[in-house]
């Protein structure tokens, strides 16, 4: 379980990185199931910039990766 992450506007596709990295290790890629985070004590957005207005999302949704060794 692993959560895409937003840095300097730049999102970072963590599921499609860890997938990769264990493709490459010798695992078959089955699924990734992408589910909402139903309650959250974070904001579903933050400001990175401390610019007013400047608004990006934050981890609201978790990516379940699922793998098999092959």
């Amino acid at each position: 379980m692993v959560g895409n992450r937003t840095v300097c506007k730049v999102n970072i596709p963590t599921d499609i990185i860890m997938s990769e990295i264990f493709q490459s290790l010798g695992y078959e890629h089955l699924e990734t199931v992408v589910r909402e985070i139903p309650s959250k004590r974070l904001p579903k957005k933050s400001s990175p910039s401390n610019v007013r207005g400047d608004k990006v999302e934050t981890m609201n949704r978790e990516f379940i990766v699922i793998l098999k060794r092959a």
